[in-house]
């Protein structure tokens, strides 16, 4: 195992370099909402992290991981003065350092899946947490500062999850929480081939590519509700993946990426940059949504008065062809 694994390590140092230009994530969403009545807004995170590793079915590192099948569910919850609160709102202050978190609740799951020439570890990781200080008043409009929101927690983020010590950031763990030493030869094989490169210590809690002004966002404005929504996917689904041979035998790493982020706001509010500005509704917000509940009523009484002519009709063709009289 030892001879082989030494012979791979320059192709791990070519897939992590490689693997540099490309973020993690996974369908993962970012999910922001704000109350200007309480000041507080609520975030939800959940990060979707895919690592594909394909091998030759004639390798060793095939042996090891052929029948590697495991998963693991962890959850917890924390207060404002514990290490994960602390490590997220760092995340938050390097673009607002007005940002406080309140609490925060993190559920985790990790699998991997072998067979003769791949294994796939997945990893999805949802953050909620509670956060203050993200409005202001500027010149008396009430103003909220949404930089923080294309976060990036930067090394490892350890909680204590139902008895486990558990880094739910970096992806390199990812791959050891996801074997949990079950598989400890295959476990040992991956950390020496890929442990010492920059990415076992890639974050995956990264939202930064959501980080476009939010003018730039999708805006939708529901009178029915008064709220304010902006919105932003980033175009298309963005695969990564690379290719090596190695003494004639082809390995490859892959991953894709496909955020997007939704910020809603009670309230009718106006973007600039990366900045929300409470303002009053405009007349023709209200004025189209009056319009539509006004088509819907009429359209109602159109109905209700044509089911009542035709019954009218029906009654009145009824009387006309009924004896007024019973044969004797």
């Amino acid at each position: 195992m030892n001879t082989e694994a030494k012979k791979i390590v320059p192709l791990a140092a070519i897939a992590i370099l490689l693997f540099a230009a490309s973020p993690l994530a996974d369908a993962s969403t970012l999910t922001v909402n704000l109350n200007p009545k309480t000041g507080v807004a609520t975030l939800v995170s959940v990060s979707t992290t895919n690592i594909v590793f394909t091998y030759p079915a004639n390798s060793s590192i095939s042996n090891y991981l052929r029948n590697v099948s495991s998963t693991i569910s962890l959850s917890g919850k924390f207060d404002g003065t514990s290490l994960g609160a602390h490590l997220l709102q760092s995340s938050f202050n390097v673009k607002n350092q007005h940002i406080s978190v309140s609490n925060i609740s993190v559920a985790v799951s990790f699998s991997a899946k072998g067979n003769a020439t791949t294994l796939v570890v997945n990893k999805v990781t949802q953050v909620n947490a509670t956060v203050a200080g993200a409005f202001s008043v500027v010149n008396g409009t009430v103003t909220a500062n949404l930089g923080w929101r294309a976060f990036v927690v930067r090394g490892a983020m350890n909680l204590p999850l139902e008895g486990h010590n558990v880094d739910i950031n970096l992806a390199g763990p990812a791959i050891e929480e996801s074997m949990m030493g079950s598989h400890a030869s295959a476990t040992a094989w991956l950390t020496s081939a890929f442990g010492a490169g920059s990415f076992w210590n890639r974050p995956t809690l990264n939202f930064s590519q959501l980080d476009t002004p939010l003018s730039q966002w999708t805006k939708n404005y529901d009178s029915a509700t008064n709220t304010t929504t902006f919105s932003k996917t980033i175009s298309g689904e963005n695969t990564f993946s690379i290719q090596a041979d190695f003494n004639g035998q082809k390995y490859s790493l892959s991953e894709t990426s496909d955020p997007s982020g939704v910020v809603s706001v009670q309230g009718y509010a106006n973007a600039s940059a990366d900045s929300l500005q409470m303002a009053p509704a405009p007349a023709s917000a209200s004025l189209s949504t009056s319009s539509g509940v006004l088509v819907v009523v009429v359209g109602l009484l159109v109905l209700a008065a044509g089911y009542l002519a035709i019954r009218a009709r029906s009654r009145a063709k009824t009387t006309a062809t009924s004896p007024t009289t019973l044969p004797v």
